[in-house]
């Protein structure tokens, strides 16, 4: 047999062997995908824990009763969960009471998931038993009994409570539109006020309270980038209704934004040792939940006029 014949031979051959190859590989992929074309306006999420309900009103979400303004971010990844769901294989039914009790899919266990728009329910999700892999599951879709392998970390996403969905925003303001803040230094017994109105070459500033004495020059750099902050406050948690707080007034703001006056306050808790950091809580009159607040934040509020100096 010639050479080249020979070559030829094997080739196809080993073509052919690849075809084979590619066939039992694809017939073997139980991969299966769930996926919603319709975005949820309300949510539902029931933990082992606690229960969470979630509703859109215009371009903003809310959570429970008390309307809690939510995260963005957060109902954004509780929806793309839903949305693109990768189920790897199926390894049982729910039909049967001891597997769904091995796949943790049962009363007090599973995590119950629905999606709605409007009165339509879009999916539903039982989540049970963490996999051998932290980022798969088992779990139940649409209702169906069929228990699946997802993948994808939907476990994690809705390992999740109401403060966790909760937004972290106390404020947040168009710098811009802030043309005064005053501040009173409650332990110093100080009060100072900065103002800006006009843009461009026509801004004119105005200062006021201690620390204005005569001959007192503003920089204007630095009392800009003091006005700009107080655009944004965020907590790195809420306090509950109920909590009883105790406090000393350390700091207290008016904002001026947009011809609207904005008043926050901030708290000193008593420390129960000397060598304890100072912890401080705030009120804001554009949210009644009081919230904790990070020392950093308080010092910035209480940037004197002497720091603003030329």
């Amino acid at each position: 047999m010639k050479t080249r014949k020979l070559v030829l031979i094997i080739a196809d051959v080993l073509l052919l062997a690849v075809c084979i190859i590619q066939l039992v590989l694809g017939a073997r992929d139980t991969t299966k995908y769930f996926t919603l074309k319709d975005k949820p306006d309300s949510l539902e999420i029931v933990t082992p824990g606690e229960t969470i309900s979630l509703y859109k009103e215009g371009d903003e979400w809310f959570i429970g009763q008390k309307k809690y303004p939510a995260s963005l971010s957060v109902v954004d990844s509780y929806i793309d969960a839903i949305s693109n769901i990768r189920a790897l294989d199926k390894v049982g039914s729910t039909s049967s009471d001891a597997v769904a009790d091995r796949y943790e899919l049962v009363d007090g266990k599973k995590t119950i998931v629905t999606a709605k728009l409007g009165d339509k329910v879009l999916r539903t999700i039982e989540i049970g038993k963490t996999a051998v892999s932290s980022s798969q599951c088992y779990a139940t879709v649409d209702g169906g009994k069929d228990i699946y392998l997802l993948s994808g970390g939907i476990n994690d996403t809705f390992d999740t409570s109401v403060a966790a969905a909760r937004t972290t925003i106390v404020l947040n303001l168009e710098a811009s539109d802030i043309t005064n803040v005053t501040v009173t230094d409650c332990a110093a017994e100080k009060t100072w006020s900065v103002s800006r109105m006009g843009t461009g070459e026509d801004l004119a500033w105005n200062v006021s309270g201690d620390g204005a004495i005569e001959g007192y020059e503003l920089d204007t750099g630095i009392a800009a980038n003091w006005l700009n902050s107080f655009a944004s406050l965020s907590t790195r948690d809420w306090y509950s209704e109920n909590e009883v707080l105790e406090g000393t007034k350390a700091v207290s703001a008016k904002i001026t934004c947009a011809f609207k006056d904005i008043s926050v306050e901030f708290f000193a808790i008593p420390k129960k040792n000397e060598q304890d950091l100072q912890q401080y809580y705030g009120t804001c009159s554009e949210t009644p939940y009081r919230f904790k607040v990070n020392e950093s934040s308080v010092k910035q509020y209480l940037k004197t006029l002497e720091e603003m100096a030329k």
